[in-house]
């Protein structure tokens, strides 16, 4: 019984990380009809993304200016909030 259970361990696993491994699908690029100008393609919205958390909105600014001067096109805010150990922080979210 025990070692049945360990080879159907051992062919899930293989499984499972062959499946990990293999790259994954993308997409075909499309033909450009050219009809779309470049004011269309730069007004593109930001997604909000969390970074990380911070005791002080000084140190939450700080990263954040860090992160906008290696990248000129993202902004950063520094939100309050309970982190996940239940503490008042802020919170970085980069856009971009």
């Amino acid at each position: 019984m025990r070692f049945r259970a360990t080879i159907a361990g051992l062919a899930l696993g293989t499984t499972v990380g062959l499946g990990l491994m293999s790259a994954p699908a993308q997409a075909a690029p499309t033909a450009s009809s050219g009809t779309e100008g470049t004011a269309h393609t730069q007004s593109a919205q930001a997604s909000k993304h969390f970074y990380s958390s911070h005791w002080t909105r000084a140190e939450c600014q700080a990263r954040g200016s860090y992160w906008m001067s290696l990248n000129p096109s993202w902004w950063a805010t520094c939100e309050p909030g309970l982190g996940t150990d239940g503490k008042f922080k802020y919170h970085l979210y980069m856009w971009y």
